[in-house]
């Protein structure tokens, strides 16, 4: 006897869902029956996810790939669509449904999933999972954000960057699931784009020069366990930076792989496409080479987070694309720019318009001015100025001080207040606008100890920087208050091993209306 599934309009009942597992699991499994397409082996192998929260709905995020790293990229599905049910529930055990719904999985998106499942209640968590044709997903775990107007007395969360694959098992992942949190903001380089050597792992594939090669980049990582427990345990909201498409690249400039603009933005949308496919996040499908990522959450009247794109629309780094150099002839020019017009003409608006308690940058390259000696960081915001100082002086002529800047990129723990006058020298720096917390990686690579310790001498010159540090793997926790921020740098000891003891190697508190983050 054949089973089908229902129409994507039809109601869809709990008993109905649990019918259609079964039946299918011993049907779809040994032909293709009609309407079912057959799936030739477990397809949930990436996981689950969910992003993107709001106070009434959430993005489920799941991916059909029983071969993840098939050559073509297709993760060993047929080139057909497949309906997709989803169930979100208020317990573990699944006793207690709230939502039941349908999506299709679609091969010209790798039959990846995005569900925007809504009419759920704000500040709780719930519990969800998929079924496509004889099979059921892990169970991943969300929670809403609080409703507007609501005031929270505390909300948590993690900020993570940098996830080499090669370079280290994702051990810090392991110690960030087992956290007690409310969200995780994820601030880029996710997968990088590079060759497969490395210290402790390696894999197949060169440098990704095409979707088949993004696609199976992102497989490669989502596959690892604790990167999929830490995603099965919060909600996520995520930002690109370089890695996701090529070192250092600018707008339409390639940055360290040299390529013509036309070639480059070729690349340029297939890596947004990728990307898209593997993020939990309320986007439809990108359109060529440009994707519109920034946007803003409210965390009740607590928190107003925006999300920052700093790489599809700045221009091309003045004085070379590493991270530090002598600055050249012109440098800096009034004209670089790292938001692009209309997504500084956002923020500005935003921030003008927040009246939360907090409000915070979740973007990917150093904001506070960092120069060491002679030494410009260019593609950083030291490498745009002009650009910076536009949002400083902004921030300055607000009454209140209650700015937080969160950044990964550098591979390295630093903590810094951003200063509301940024474009003199170091002695000048005055008036704090904003304090910010950047994160280490999970595990791309850290200095050597000869390294560190010059660099760490290097930031204790600045007035601004409040601490250094970058021998040490991990995330960042933090815990915001109606008045206080703290701050926990959560380190592992090795990311050689999969799993490892995770210590506090540093805690910050900053006030609200003092933006000089504290060490206690």
């Amino acid at each position: 006897m054949s089973t089908s599934p229902p129409l994507l309009g039809a109601p869809l009942t709990r008993r109905r869902f649990l019918a259609l597992a079964a039946a299918t699991a011993a049907a779809g499994a040994a032909r293709c029956d009609l309407g079912v397409p057959r799936i030739p082996g477990y397809p949930f192998t990436l996981g689950v996810a969910s992003g993107d929260p709001l106070h009434d709905r959430v993005v489920l995020w799941t991916r059909l790939a029983p071969e993840p790293l098939a050559a073509d990229g297709r993760g060993g599905m047929p080139l057909v669509p497949v309906t997709v049910y989803y169930e979100i529930a208020n317990d573990e055990g699944f006793q207690s449904t709230v939502r039941l719904g349908a999506a299709v999985a679609h091969p010209d998106l790798a039959h990846s999933v995005h569900a925007d499942v809504d009419g759920l209640a704000p500040g709780r968590w719930y519990y969800y999972r998929f079924w496509a044709p004889g099979y059921v997903s892990p169970a991943g775990r969300t929670r809403t954000l609080p409703a507007p107007g609501e005031a929270p007395a505390v909300f948590r969360l993690a900020s993570a960057t940098c996830q080499q694959y090669a370079n280290g098992y994702y051990t810090s992942h392991a110690a960030l699931a087992a956290e007690d949190l409310d969200l995780v903001a994820f601030l880029g380089d996710y997968i990088y784009e590079g060759g497969n050597t490395g210290p402790v792992r390696s894999h197949d594939g060169p440098r990704i020069r095409d979707l088949a090669g993004y696609r199976n980049r992102y497989a490669l990582s989502k596959s690892d366990p604790n990167l999929q427990a830490s995603h099965h345990a919060f909600p996520w909201i995520v930002t690109w930076d370089d890695h996701e498409v090529s070192d250092n690249y600018a707008g339409d400039f390639s940055g360290s792989t040299a390529m013509s603009t036309a070639a480059f933005l070729s690349l340029r949308a297939a890596a947004y496409q990728a990307w898209y496919e593997h993020m939990p996040v309320r986007l439809l499908p990108p359109s060529g080479a440009s994707l519109r990522i920034h946007h803003q959450l409210a965390v009740g009247d607590l928190a107003s987070i925006f999300v920052l794109d700093t790489r599809q629309y700045r221009t091309r780094q003045e004085c070379g694309t590493g991270r530090e150099g002598i600055p050249c002839a012109g440098f800096p020019s009034p004209t670089g720019d790292m938001l692009g017009a209309e997504q500084e003409a956002w923020l500005l608006a935003g921030l003008g318009g927040s009246s939360a308690r907090w409000n915070v940058l979740a973007q990917q390259v150093q904001f506070a001015p960092k120069p060491l000696g002679v030494f410009v960081s260019f593609d950083a915001w030291d490498g745009y100025p002009f650009a910076r100082d536009r949002i400083t002086s902004f921030l300055r002529s607000r009454d209140e001080r209650n700015t937080v800047v969160l950044t990964g990129d550098l591979h390295a723990s630093v903590v810094a207040w951003v200063p509301g006058t940024p474009m003199g020298p170091p002695s000048t720096y005055a008036d704090p606008v904003a304090s910010e917390f950047l994160a280490t990686g999970i595990s791309s690579g850290q200095l050597d100890p000869a390294t560190h310790a010059v660099l760490e001498v290097g930031y204790r010159t600045l007035p601004n920087m409040v601490h250094y540090e970058a021998l040490w793997h991990g995330y960042v926790r933090h815990e915001i208050g109606r008045d206080l921020w703290r701050a926990d740098y959560r380190s592992v000891e090795t990311v050689s091993e999969p799993t490892s003891p995770v210590f506090t190697s540093a805690s910050f508190v900053v006030e609200r209306g003092d933006p000089v983050p504290l060490e206690v």
